[in-house]
């Protein structure tokens, strides 16, 4: 008989029944209706001060998601982690700046700058790997922000954001901001936040490092980083997709 997986236990502790559970590495996962995700998330995540588990969504294709990450890595070993925790989040982010601007020749027209049609944050948090059926993994992690290292998370690799600096400004975030990690998708990173920013000059700053973090966001999302300012950083939740 295989040994149990400590999220079975968990689930069980709270009552959880769930629905075709599955274990891979480090990380387990069941599956759950769009309705649920969020309530389990933050059952799941209440526990996790005694749990150790970390929860994630994880979108409606497991099997993809699984090819974006390593199965094997430990907490205490995970070299992604370590480099994380130790790396300069501006330094980290001026090396993505400067390797978007050789790649568009045109410093001048990034961040692109301009008017907001309509946009507002939006009320209370929304995910946008909520909004199907799908999967909730687990994994052993002391905080959410170590998940993207632990897991060598290469969803952003065409972009060439290393795991290692995902871990770094997610940690930044959630000290400044309180956000912490919801969804880790193929492709995708979402974060509830909290507490964010309020200043009107701290939110253009923040605005920044979310586009050189994430340009797509911008790029084939709000179009500004003007409309990334009025509808993402004050929100309850900020959404991040690497195309």
């Amino acid at each position: 008989m295989s040994e149990r997986h400590p999220a079975e236990g968990l689930l069980a502790d709270l009552g959880i029944t769930p629905v075709d559970g599955r274990g891979l590495g480090p990380v387990w996962a069941f599956h759950a209706q769009a309705g649920e995700l969020v309530p389990l998330w933050r059952r799941l995540r209440d526990a996790h001060d005694r749990s150790g588990l970390w929860p994630i969504l994880i979108g409606p294709d497991y099997e993809r998601f699984t090819e974006s990450f390593e199965m094997s890595v430990d907490q205490d070993t995970a070299p992604q982690v370590a480099r994380g925790l130790a790396m300069d989040v501006d330094a980290g982010l001026a090396e993505l700046k400067g390797n978007l601007l050789s790649w568009t020749g045109d410093p001048t027209s990034r961040p692109p700058r301009g008017s907001v049609d309509g946009g507002e944050p939006p009320d209370g948090e929304r995910f946008y790997l909520a909004k199907k059926a799908g999967w909730i993994a687990l994994v052993r992690a002391d905080a959410g922000h170590l998940v993207p290292g632990l897991l060598d998370w290469d969803g952003a690799a065409n972009h060439e954001v290393e795991p290692a600096l995902h871990v770094a400004v997610l940690k930044q975030w959630h000290e400044r901001f309180g956000a912490e990690l919801v969804g880790l998708g193929r492709d995708v990173i979402e974060l509830r936040v909290p507490h964010p920013p309020t200043d009107p000059a701290e939110i253009l700053a923040v605005a920044e490092q979310q586009y050189w973090y994430c340009p797509d966001v911008v790029d084939q999302g709000v179009g500004t980083l003007d409309g990334l300012m009025a509808v993402q950083v004050p929100a309850r939740s900020w959404y991040f997709w690497w195309d």
